[in-house]
């Protein structure tokens, strides 16, 4: 799958957009909606593969798809099915990160104006951390360092990027959060704390799933908050 972990989600419009839907039609509708998402906007249609994710019978996704098609929720085109909304949301991220790329690649002036006594600290790559063998990188310092600065710089307060590296510290090693870090970065994430929070989910740690929940409960009241 070469589409999105997590995306914005819209409550609101969904709960408007879905008036006079059947109940037992929301439900599915919102799960194809996550796998056009995570397929990059071009899932298989395919009945058994669909109907084997759903965890219902072929006859009943092809019931659902039918409801869905007709009420102008999914389209189906050349083999596969698609949203119109999440159509415009992946290709706006699509040139989002086309641009950060763009970015990346272009000399920094202000870096080379730098005085070589600077202090400032450039984020270590991943290639550079697997090269250091004999020095060793200090992945508690490059998280804080630099990836606190990461977070700021995605609009993230500072007391917020550390307490949530905190929270991850707790469940995760260094290394895994330093390698989320360097994947977020490489991916261009926009939104790089469920980016990583995601990605370390899928690693198998055998710290307690507490520091996990600790996580994501520090997540909702910071948008709550916000």
């Amino acid at each position: 799958m070469n589409g999105l972990p997590y995306y914005k989600a819209y409550p609101r419009d969904f709960f408007e957009g879905t008036i006079g839907m059947p109940m037992e039609m929301k439900g599915p509708y919102r799960l194809v909606i996550d796998l056009i998402y995570m397929q990059g906007g071009r899932l298989p249609d395919d009945p058994r593969y669909i109907s084997g994710l759903l965890g219902c019978s072929v006859k009943l996704w092809n019931k659902i798809r039918a409801y869905l098609l007709d009420a102008g929720k999914i389209e189906a085109r050349d083999g596969v099915l698609g949203n119109l909304r999440a159509d415009d949301e992946l290709e706006s991220l699509a040139k989002l990160q086309d641009k950060q790329r763009e970015n990346r690649s272009r000399p920094n002036k202000n870096k080379v104006l730098q005085s070589p006594r600077s202090h400032h600290t450039e984020p270590y790559t991943y290639s550079e951390a697997n090269a250091s063998d004999a020095g060793g990188v200090d992945f508690a310092k490059a998280i804080f360092e630099n990836g606190v600065r990461f977070l700021c710089q995605h609009g993230s307060t500072e007391d917020k990027a550390r307490n949530v590296i905190g929270l991850w510290r707790k469940g995760y090693s260094d290394k895994e959060i330093f390698d989320a870090f360097d994947s977020a970065k490489k991916s261009g994430a926009i939104d790089p704390i469920p980016w990583i929070t995601e990605t370390l989910k899928g690693k198998p740690h055998g710290k307690s799933s507490r520091a996990q929940e600790r996580v994501n409960a520090f997540i909702a009241g910071a948008r709550g908050a916000s």
